[in-house]
């Protein structure tokens, strides 16, 4: 058999805060991070990322954090024996101004280049696949960027290899399209972007846009549903880079989708199911709606993980325990992986489930983040079992909130869960803008299981 030993790791001098806790974990050939901010998770903000109230212009704020937090992503790696070469993933998870009252879905309010600069001093050869959102809050009070990072060591000991499909655009911000390491290839986040737009265009008409010409819905018919041409067209990106690097979208394993209006599911969902249309064979989705995207006039954001051809035996979805309204399984093994689909307390007769809802007389009895995310467990739970699998060997959740004070009742709902397991999760927690996908659902929880098996 397989060691499941999962490994904390904790880095000499680290400050432990008041809340469970792991800055990341090592699950066999990999190594998933907590959310990484510029806290000094015992006040708030480090001393050294704030920016002083005397001088409030002479420095900048998410450049002065962003080196903070890459100093300890730094003492991570170190910690863990690992060289940030080997990161395959970095997921980041900026500020937006959505609390503004004059805040409006499409609106660009991230200014993320002195983050960027930082991020380019970490990584100086190659800038791992990325993704990044705009979000409405974070766990610290003046944080302007949470990011958290996947690794893994490959068989042989060499380091991921960067692909790139010779036809397609680059990202703006110099991350690779995507990396292989071993019989995995993960790719970045990809806008509907030529990453050129229409600005200076001779030909320039109606208004400015980020999008590639073949991307752009002219708006002037009933039925012009601009997400569905975005969605079709970073599929066929995707499919062209995974080409690139010997594989195909027939081998996703896992999809990481954002959306800026929830409105728009129904039109992204038609074309998504075109791409792939036997669900139980689709890649395991977490789909996560009120986002800022970062391009003008793009409306998603789609990023994966796929499997070589030669490892696509190791594919397989996982049957029984829960089955989404959606079109995706319930969770999807892969190698020594199990990735969830994205998880609510939600019942498919009643939207929010009663056991996860307040009374409505008693609005203010309970707890509904303890409610909510208990509900999630028990369904990650009946999963899990339908897999073989045992619940307290997820190594990463992501969670998504609606409102950040349902944060503590959760957290306590995952202490619960955890106190007898050899690990805390790596975690990552933000605020949404307000709404996901089912009334009355606040939390949106993407879990990974580390489950080897033999042959």
């Amino acid at each position: 058999m397989h060691d499941k030993k999962v490994q904390v790791i904790w880095p000499e001098g680290m400050p432990k805060p008041a809340i469970p806790y792991s800055p990341a974990v090592r699950a066999g050939d990999w190594l998933f991070f907590s959310g990484q901010s510029a806290s000094d998770l015992v006040t708030g903000l480090a001393p050294e990322a704030v920016v002083p109230a005397a001088f409030p212009h002479y420095s900048n704020a998410i450049g002065k954090q962003a080196a903070v937090l890459y100093s300890r992503v730094g003492a991570i790696a170190e910690a863990a024996g690992l060289d940030p070469k080997q990161v395959v993933r970095v997921n980041q998870w900026y500020g937006a101004d959505m609390k503004s009252d004059s805040y409006k879905k499409g609106d660009l309010t991230v200014n993320n280049n002195r983050y960027v600069q930082e991020k380019g001093k970490f990584f100086q050869t190659v800038s791992p696949p990325s993704t990044g959102i705009g979000v409405r809050g974070h766990l610290v009070e003046g944080a302007k960027v949470e990011v958290d990072f996947t690794a893994r060591w490959s068989k042989d000991g060499s380091l991921p290899v960067k692909v790139s499909a010779p036809d397609v655009a680059k990202p703006a911000a110099g991350h690779a399209e995507g990396v292989r390491s071993d019989h995995w290839l993960f790719l970045s986040g990809d806008l509907a972007s030529d990453w050129k737009g229409n600005w200076g265009s001779e030909t320039h008409e109606g208004e400015l846009t980020a999008l590639a010409p073949e991307a752009r819905a002219s708006g002037l018919f009933w039925g012009d549903e601009a997400v569905g041409k975005q969605t079709d067209y970073i599929l066929g990106r995707l499919k062209k880079v995974a080409e690139a690097a010997g594989t195909s979208l027939d081998h996703a394993v896992k999809a990481y989708v954002y959306l800026s209006d929830p409105a728009d599911y129904c039109a992204f969902e038609d074309v998504w199911a075109k791409w792939f249309p036997d669900s139980s064979r689709a890649p395991a989705r977490a789909l996560v709606p009120s986002v800022e995207i970062g391009a003008k006039g793009c409306l998603v954001e789609i990023g994966m993980e796929i499997l070589m051809p030669e490892a696509a035996h190791l594919k397989q979805p996982v049957t029984g325990g829960w089955a989404p309204k959606s079109k995706e399984p319930a969770a999807m093994r892969a190698d020594d992986l199990i990735f969830f689909s994205g998880l609510m307390a939600t019942d498919p007769a009643t939207g929010l489930a009663k056991e996860a809802a307040p009374t409505p007389g008693l609005p203010y009895f309970g707890n509904a983040g303890y409610r909510q995310m208990a509900y999630i467990l028990r369904k990650a739970k009946r999963i899990a079992d339908a897999a073989g699998a045992d619940l307290k060997q997820i190594v990463k959740g992501t969670l998504y909130f609606t409102d950040l004070n349902l944060y503590a009742g959760a957290m306590e709902a995952l202490r619960e869960t955890f106190e007898e397991a050899d690990h805390f999760p790596a975690m990552t927690a933000v605020e949404i803008n307000r709404e996901l996908w089912v009334p009355g659902c606040g939390i949106l929880a993407d879990f990974v299981l580390y489950d080897p098996r033999e042959g």
